[in-house]
């Protein structure tokens, strides 16, 4: 298969399931689509454009093998994309989604945080089988020296239970930098919440036993908060290992390094065990909660099953465990 239908198969693939990858990259993405022109002035496309919930436009650019010129074309997509207006973002969704001017404006206002910070800033995420040194090492360079957000992706096909999936792994930044979500490496007078209080965090979130389970973790001083992210964060043995996500329906688990057994662990305790996925090539877990014996298994897991449980740390982690 050559390289140009390699990445507009995946290219489908990604816009046929999109909350699937962005689970997997740990994101809360919203495409407007793919194939997008970014300026009258150049033929090229971008492959997928979308925005994060805080306005952002989010550049993914997707390559088979390694590509020198993966990291600059990006950045070119980017630095055309900052001169789009509100209107250029509502066409674009329009016009890929078959939807009226009015309903795609209407779109766009329900998910993000603020109209007024829609592309105020804009992210690249690079997806390739692998990277040529030279990009991660640009990357690193424009993100510590110049604040360009950059996340770099390798994919690759992984096989489990007779099933083939494609996987994720992120190689650009660090594993434990990339799962804490953006934005930590701001000065605090920097963030602003987007949110104003847990209650107004809360308040839209459609699953009563989800909304009980934060109301009651709010009240535990061992479990950080982080209420720009509407996240609560699980140490074990001093060290972050889950942190757990709101989604409208559901919680989002992110589990941090590995422990034995762990996928039977969660499968045998969650009402649904087809959500405990490997990723970061067998280096973590995410899975989902989301009925109130879901929330109390995780409780008893935190507060006393894995008390005594060793986990491995993503830099020494060998394999995928059976």
């Amino acid at each position: 298969m050559d390289a140009s239908h390699w990445e507009r198969q995946f290219q489908d693939m990604i816009c046929t399931s999109p909350d699937e990858f962005c689970e997997e990259l740990a994101e809360n993405l919203w495409i407007l689509g793919q194939e997008v022109r970014p300026s009258e002035t150049v033929p090229d496309r971008i492959d997928i454009l979308a925005v994060d919930d805080e306005g952002n436009s989010v550049i993914i650019e997707l390559k088979r093998g390694t590509h020198k010129l993966h990291l600059l074309q990006a950045i070119g997509y980017a630095g055309m994309i900052a001169r789009w207006t509100e209107d250029k973002f509502v066409e674009t969704l329009a016009q890929n989604y078959k939807k009226a001017v009015d309903e795609a404006r209407s779109d766009i206002q329900e998910h993000i945080t603020e109209l007024a910070a829609l592309n105020q800033s804009q992210r690249i995420i690079l997806i390739a089988e692998d990277f040529d040194p030279a990009v991660l090492i640009s990357s690193e360079w424009l993100h510590e020296n110049y604040g360009v957000d950059i996340r770099c992706y390798r994919v690759a096909l992984s096989q489990e239970d007779g099933k083939e999936y494609l996987t994720c792994s992120c190689i650009y930044p660090p594993l434990e930098i990339a799962s804490l979500r953006r934005g930590t490496d701001r000065k605090p007078d920097e963030i602003s919440e987007s949110w104003t209080s847990w209650q107004a965090a809360l308040e839209h979130v459609e699953n009563p036993a989800l909304v009980a389970f934060y109301k009651s973790e709010l009240d535990q001083p061992a479990t950080e908060k982080r209420l720009r992210y509407r996240e609560l964060i699980y140490r074990l043995g001093g060290k972050r290992h889950l942190f757990v996500s709101c989604r409208s329906k559901y919680a989002y688990v992110w589990q941090e390094g590995r422990f034995a057994a762990d996928n039977q662990y969660w499968r045998e305790h969650l009402s649904n065990p087809n959500t405990v996925t490997q990723v970061k090539e067998g280096r973590g877990l995410r899975f989902h909660l989301a009925t109130t014996d879901d929330f109390t298994a995780f409780t008893t897991a935190v507060r006393h099953d894995l008390l005594e449980k060793e986990f491995t740390e993503p830099a020494d982690f060998q394999g995928p465990e059976s």
